[in-house]
């Protein structure tokens, strides 16, 4: 898979954990932490999977999901802990 996966989310060590597990199941991966940071992100280029964590609030995260849903980007809204990340993210990707 060629194009990252974008994760956006509000807790730095859980940042660094799922960047670790993307990287480490051969994917490439941006994290951001800050909504207009994220969106510039999203502007630019194509994405594979945008993943949302569960501690982000729900004002940003309803305009995520409009944002996507026109745009064509692969949401993901994780709320599973970091040890069914993984599966997650294959699960979704499988279904494009």
């Amino acid at each position: 898979m060629n194009d990252p996966i974008v994760y956006f989310g509000r807790n730095p060590s859980i940042m660094a954990l799922v960047h670790h597990q993307l990287r480490s199941a051969g994917h490439a991966a941006e994290g951001f932490m800050e909504d207009g940071a994220l969106f510039a992100r999203l502007e630019q280029g194509p994405t594979a999977l945008l993943i949302l964590g569960g501690g982000v609030e729900e004002g940003p995260r309803q305009e995520l999901r409009s944002f996507c849903a026109s745009r064509g980007i692969r949401l993901l809204e994780h709320y599973g802990g970091p040890d069914q990340l993984i599966e997650n993210v294959r699960a979704v990707l499988a279904t494009g």
